[in-house]
């Protein structure tokens, strides 16, 4: 009997220890305290996919609360998720928004609160919800896997929608009317022609230099023949003709040039209405945060 009455108090020495001893750990990690906290809630449209209860929230990067509840909302559409912010740690006005971020690979989620001042972004705000929340609501906005889903789902439409064989046609009918027109250009006439008058302006000039020294003799002395600078002027006066009718050549054949590169461009502002739609759709659907966490 005594032996046994001896394992018992073996026994309940034990435990009473190790009670004791699993309460201090609880009271030093804080289990006996809890900070004063204010519960809010969101609303998401989209998927919650990774994220748990339990979640950290986050302002900035900076943990200030966690995910308490995620469940359907009263009109059976939305995400309902409750989180539970420390009031010592953070404090929640009109200007704060929510939105998920990928954390890792893992593809764990967190929710990241910021402030947003401008309504632009903000949605499912008290006002814009089709029930009455029975908490405060924090504004959501998309974050960046929903930005980039939602880019790529509006790419694939605006791609079904183009028209490729007009395009693809539109695009050949241009580069054909370059090419007829680069193999109409004679290259070696052209490089003829500028070389040619090159040479007679260069010859104009000695010619302008001549008729001046004796221009300037004749005017000097006014004594002498003046038939050399009849005879210059002449020559002056043909020299002049010839350039004028090569430059009226070279302006016919920059005039054909230039009628020719109109109609490319005719052609390209034909592609240009279908190119703008498609950039605008793209750039018009693009929404959320513009920078990868």
């Amino acid at each position: 009997m005594a032996l046994q009455a001896n394992k018992l108090r073996l026994g309940v020495f034990f435990v009473l220890i190790m009670t004791l001893f699993i309460g201090a750990i609880f009271w030093l990690v804080g289990g006996f305290t809890r900070d004063p906290s204010t519960e809010y809630a969101c609303y998401y449209p989209w998927s919650v996919s990774g994220l748990n209860v339990g979640s950290s929230v986050n302002y900035n990067g900076v943990p200030v609360g966690s995910v308490i509840s995620i469940g359907i909302a009263p009109d059976g559409r939305l995400v309902k998720v409750v989180l539970q912010i420390v009031d010592d740690k953070f404090k929640v006005d009109e200007t704060i928004v929510a939105s998920l971020y990928v954390t890792g690979i893992t593809g764990l989620r967190n929710v990241n609160l910021e402030s947003l001042p401008d309504s632009i972004g903000r949605q499912y705000t008290q006002d814009q919800l089709s029930f009455e929340s029975d908490l405060p609501v924090i504004p959501v906005r998309s974050g960046t896997v929903q930005s980039v889903t939602t880019g790529i789902t509006r790419l694939f439409e605006i791609m079904e929608s183009i028209d490729a064989k007009e395009l693809n046609d539109q695009a050949i009918l241009a580069l054909t009317r370059i090419n007829v027109i680069l193999e109409d250009v004679e290259y070696d006439s052209i490089g003829f022609r500028i070389s040619s008058t090159i040479d007679k302006i260069d010859l104009l000039l000695i010619t302008y230099n001549n008729f001046g020294v004796e221009l300037s003799s004749a005017l000097g002395g006014m004594t002498g023949d003046v038939a050399p600078i009849l005879s210059d002027i002449q020559s002056f006066m043909d020299e002049l003709a010839v350039l004028s009718s090569t430059l009226s050549y070279m302006a016919d054949d920059l005039e054909s040039t230039f009628d020719n590169t109109e109609v490319i461009l005719r052609e390209i502002s034909v592609m240009l209405p279908t190119l703008n739609r498609m950039l605008d759709d793209l750039f018009s659907s693009s929404s959320g945060e513009d920078v990868w966490r």
